[in-house]
């Protein structure tokens, strides 16, 4: 009898606040960040930079323990900062096309930032 009324308790709840029920896939996530495309130092294609490198580390894992895609973890910059990639290979590929001491602008550009903090602090 207990078990008869937890139901229908459950049941009752369910139908007096359908939202809290709904299933995760159901709800969309959006995401209150935004960068600016085209700067200088960090647009699209310096997050596929630190895609590229989340990635090549294959220290990010998926659900099953494994290491994540590249487009897994594009997919998820995507809908953390409102932005699309189009084919993140497309995007990564540009990192390879830069001069070899430009390669890892955006990486040096966000090093520098906490370099200068850390001289601030000092």
């Amino acid at each position: 009898m207990a078990i008869v009324d937890s139901e229908l308790e459950l049941l009752n709840l369910k139908i007096q606040h359908p939202e809290q029920f709904l299933k995760s896939e159901q709800q969309t996530f959006q995401s209150d960040l935004h960068i600016i495309p085209k700067s200088k130092d960090l647009g699209i294609v310096a997050l596929a930079e630190i895609v590229e490198s989340l990635y090549l580390s294959q220290e990010i894992l998926n659900n099953e323990g494994k290491p994540a895609s590249k487009t897994q973890i594009g997919n998820k910059f995507e809908l953390i900062f409102n932005i699309s990639f189009g084919d993140i290979s497309d995007k990564t590929s540009e990192i390879y096309k830069r001069k070899p001491f430009n390669r890892t602008k955006a990486l040096d550009f966000l090093r520098n930032m906490i370099m200068r903090k850390d001289k601030e602090t000092k």
